[in-house]
């Protein structure tokens, strides 16, 4: 099996369980949706950040 078809039915999987999810439990959904999604997303370019700027500052010797 080629690596788009495996990416396609997980992500086909996934969709369907989350939705399925939302639909019985609406008000966690929402509240992941609304404020644990942007929560994720700063995090990752905290992470993204820190791992560019903490080595150049450590070579630079603002550290």
């Amino acid at each position: 099996m080629s690596l788009s078809n495996f990416l396609r039915k997980w992500e086909y999987r996934f969709d369907s369980k989350s939705e399925k999810f939302f639909r019985q439990h609406p008000l966690p959904g929402f509240l992941f949706v609304m404020i644990g999604m942007p929560l994720l997303i700063l995090l990752g370019v905290f992470i993204g950040t820190a791992v560019i700027a903490l080595p150049m500052a450590y070579l630079f010797g603002w550290l």
